[in-house]
């Protein structure tokens, strides 16, 4: 007994509405997932900074549990009392750096205000000498060489304006160091209790990441900050202390840091002799190979490895983003991103893979 044309017509008609229905049921799926994620950037894009003091709050909360762990293991002190005794340390030590050195680097960096008019008459004066560094002058207008160096130094005074934003991370620091375990679990409550286990093995594995990338940085920063002070001493080149300092503090952010605190010490050089630019640039260069090929391998061989292309461009990245503090944290932010790559996508161990 077959069907007729009629009850066909109205079975394809309505199996026509079935497919209308779920076209219309995916297509509005898929445009809330697209105005889900246009909310979610446009969140994590209007809060940026915030998000980005945060990470640097979390990243000093780091170093202070390591500090406070090895402390406790030795004394067999509580976490508690461990961790009143390091915070009330480092306190201490910063109020007597600030008392001591603080008038003579704020002498020094005024001073550098005035080094740069100085740097550019001895350079000009001193390509005036040659033929070749004529026609070098007489094209600085083109190449906007001169103005170049203005513009380098800029940049390493934006390092100042991260300072606003010192206050944030160590109250965010502080408090998430006296007790990281509570932070640990509220950020595990965000997700579904099928999928905890394995966020907090990627969290766990983050943190090792960062508190073996932390600690690996501090010993290159304090032993180049030494170094150079005592190199350009021994040049006799002005303003060591800060110099040393700033070559310290830059060497936080791989690459691009050295680069800079270069620059900085050529434009301080240029003011005092130029002639002696070339000793500094083979000073310079000999302490970074030291630098990147022995010393940091040596502390940074437990920390996940990032490929320098990969290093240098999520700087680039995160300083058009966020300026100069959006620079220093590009490495270790980058290095966090890499472990949970290869944790959540490729299912690598991070020490192996």
């Amino acid at each position: 007994m077959g069907m007729s044309p009629t009850s066909l017509g109205a079975e394809s008609e309505h199996e026509i509405r079935e497919r209308q229905r779920i076209t219309m049921q995916l297509f509005a799926r898929r445009v809330l997932i697209v105005l889900t994620l246009i909310a979610l950037f446009a969140i994590v894009w209007y809060t940026a900074y915030v998000l980005v003091l945060a990470f640097a709050g979390i990243l000093g909360a780091i170093i202070l549990d390591a500090i406070t762990e090895w402390v406790s293991e030795r004394t067999g002190l509580s976490r508690g009392r461990s961790y009143l005794i390091v915070l009330g340390s480092i306190i201490a030590l910063t109020a007597l750096a600030i008392w001591q050195l603080a008038p003579r680097l704020i002498l020094q960096i005024s001073q550098l205000a005035g080094v740069i008019p100085q740097a550019i008459t001895n350079l000009r004066a001193y390509l005036a000498q040659s033929d070749w560094g004529r026609e070098l002058e007489q094209s600085a207008p083109s190449l906007r060489l001169f103005s170049l160096l203005s513009g380098v130094t800029n940049i390493a005074f934006k390092a100042v304006e991260a300072l606003a934003g010192l206050l944030v991370i160590a109250v965010v620091a502080g408090y998430v160091g006296a007790k990281p375990d509570a932070y640990f679990r509220g950020a595990l409550a965000l997700f579904p209790p099928s999928s905890r286990a394995r966020v907090r093995e990627i969290l766990q594995e983050t943190a090792r990441t960062l508190r073996h990338w932390m600690l690996g940085q501090l010993v290159p920063m304090t032993v180049l900050g030494i170094a150079t002070t005592i190199g350009l001493w021994l040049l006799h080149i002005p303003l060591i202390f800060t110099l040393g300092l700033f070559t310290g503090l830059m060497i936080f952010i791989p690459y691009i840091g050295a680069v800079i605190a270069f620059l900085l010490t050529v434009i301080v050089a240029l003011s005092k002799n130029p002639a002696v630019v070339p000793y500094v640039a083979i000073f310079y260069l000999g302490v970074h190979i030291a630098e990147g090929y022995f010393l940091t391998p040596m502390v940074q061989r437990r920390a996940v490895y990032l490929p320098p292309a990969l290093t240098i461009l999520a700087q680039v990245l995160m300083s058009l983003l966020l300026g100069f503090l959006g620079l220093a944290l590009a490495t270790p932010m980058a290095a966090s991103a890499l472990v949970m790559v290869k944790m959540l996508y490729l299912h690598q161990d991070p020490e192996t893979g």
